[in-house]
């Protein structure tokens, strides 16, 4: 397995004024993190493309939403807004997308709340759609769930186009996105999780399949398996020496075992050179060279950054 040098993220979207969005930003892009980015939610967060578009003015860092939600916008609206911010940011965007996958925000606004395989079949359709609609000529498409006739979008300013990040748990999704992504983000969630209330559980259970994800990425990949970049979310970082009490708290929330807490790629907890160890240790077992952190893991991730990233 070849090793790609550490790159980081860090994902906004709470916060409360410009000008503490802007001040972290700066403190982001001095650390030495590599991509600002924001999930893509029906909530009180900041919209996805606006909070990118400002952070491209106030900062050197590449910029991506972690990730778009496929079914809560139509695929030629992200080809057009992705196109847009690559534009104006002189080639800096990349396109972080999946099918989308909590049901309580699906019901919020009354979008059907389709079985995986038909959110899986309508988000490969509408990534063809965003590609096609990335060439800069007229682009005509049939499928089940789009149809698009001589659209015309921008042009990106990367070429072939801008850099592409799938994000999924399952085979498919994972197949799919070692096929044609170049970064895969390998996702918590699993199974019969649909929602928020599951999150915790499969946080503390996402040790166990690891494994069994990257196979599915290798599978699709194939030879070129080692350009892939491999990437997770940070969901919890807990900076301290008692890393049994952590565990333990952890596990009584999610009801799971303290070593399954433990064994989750998206947990770190310890001491500051102990997670730049555990860091290390994941990308030599598992391949993990890109980790996102949340905004306000900001203070506890910049001496961890500062020490790793770009190595």
């Amino acid at each position: 397995m070849g090793h790609h040098p550490f790159r980081f993220g860090i994902s906004f979207g709470g916060v409360p004024s410009r000008t503490e969005l802007v001040t972290a930003i700066h403190r982001a892009d001095a650390a030495g993190f590599d991509v600002v980015c924001t999930a893509d939610h029906i909530s009180s967060r900041l919209s996805v493309m606006p909070l990118l578009s400002l952070a491209t003015e106030e900062s050197t860092m590449r910029v991506s939403p972690m990730v778009i939600a496929n079914d809560y916008r139509h695929p030629v609206v992200v080809a057009r807004d992705g196109a847009s911010l690559d534009i104006l940011s002189e080639g800096r965007f990349e396109l972080g997308i999946g099918t989308g996958w909590i049901k309580e925000q699906y019901d919020s606004v009354g979008l059907a709340y389709d079985p995986p395989s038909v959110r899986v079949d309508r988000f490969e359709e509408a990534l063809q759609v965003i590609l096609g609609c990335w060439s800069g000529e007229p682009f005509t498409f049939t499928g089940t769930h789009y149809q698009v006739e001589g659209v015309t979008c921008p042009r990106p300013v990367q070429q072939p186009r801008p850099p592409v990040l799938i994000a999924g748990s399952g085979r498919r999704m994972l197949t799919l996105a070692g096929r044609v992504a170049d970064m895969v983000g390998i996702s918590a969630v699993g199974g019969a999780n649909t929602g928020l209330a599951d999150f915790g559980g499969a946080l503390g259970g996402s040790g166990s399949r690891i494994e069994e994800q990257l196979d599915w990425v290798k599978t699709g990949a194939g030879q070129r398996f080692d350009d892939v970049v491999i990437s997770v979310y940070a969901h919890h970082l807990r900076v301290g020496d008692d890393i049994e009490g952590a565990a333990d708290e952890l596990a009584a929330t999610w009801g799971t075992t303290p070593e399954q807490v433990l064994a989750s790629p998206h947990v770190l907890l310890g001491a500051t050179g102990g997670i730049i160890e555990l860091i290390q240790e994941r990308r030599e077992r598992h391949g993990i060279s890109y980790v996102v952190f949340l905004g306000a893991d900001l203070g506890d991730a910049e001496p961890v950054v500062s020490t790793l990233a770009g190595t």
